[in-house]
């Protein structure tokens, strides 16, 4: 079995290299290109897709450091299940996690209002931008898949723009456009630094997971 691993940063793609018998791609949190990447993965040979990262939380119950193990995947226009199995095997493996429904957004989800709203809509733990485009994909292809994600801003942050805007299409940060960014708006600087302390802790825990991951594979 070959596992087909989709994410957004350079960070979480590094992570997810140390699991053994993986293709790993990295989509720039650009959800276009995320589904043409899954698609040449299934083209490569992955005979199942995960969606694996780090993601904002929805729920008051998914707090910085949370590990989700989605059970569905709900967009604006569609939903998907997770592999039950799959599911079972993952949740023995991390007892710690919860199970739940994950929203998969086409655009960034940066305020807690808009968060709080989505919640009181699908009830989902957390969003990100990837599980849907790995969802659809794998439901075109006849393939299982799963989510793991690990929460970095909690339902009651709120991202600055600058995050989204400083990402590069091969999910690397840029710098430069970051500096500019605060510079122009110094207002984001609270929050950015609320959220990049969640962004440390959830890439430990997301770090733990896949040496979990990589434990299990055959």
């Amino acid at each position: 079995m070959t596992l087909g691993i989709l994410t957004g940063l350079e960070t979480e793609a590094a992570l997810a290299r140390k699991i053994p018998n993986s293709i790993v791609t990295c989509s720039g949190a650009r959800p276009a290109r995320a589904r043409v990447l899954a698609r040449e993965m299934i083209a490569k040979g992955a005979t199942c897709l995960m969606s694996f990262g780090i993601a904002g939380g929805l729920s008051s119950e998914a707090p910085v450091g949370s590990t989700v193990i989605a059970t569905h995947i709900v967009s604006h226009d569609n939903a998907w299940n997770c592999d039950p199995a799959w599911i079972t095997r993952l949740a023995d493996l991390m007892p710690h996690a919860l199970l739940g429904g994950v929203w998969g957004s086409e655009t960034l989800v940066p305020t807690a209002e808009e968060k709080l709203a989505l919640y009181n809509q699908s009830r989902c733990l957390s969003v990100d931008m990837e599980s849907q485009c790995a969802a659809e994909i794998a439901a075109q292809s006849g393939v299982p898949m799963i989510v793991v994600r690990t929460v970095c801003d909690a339902a009651h942050m709120n991202v600055p723009p600058l995050v989204m805007n400083a990402i590069k299409e091969d999910g690397s940060t840029d710098v430069g456009r970051a500096v500019v960014s605060l510079l122009r708006y110094p207002r984001q600087i609270k929050s950015l630094i609320d959220v990049q302390k969640g962004v440390t802790i959830a890439l430990q825990r997301l770090e733990a997971c896949a040496t979990l991951l990589a434990a299990a594979r055959p």
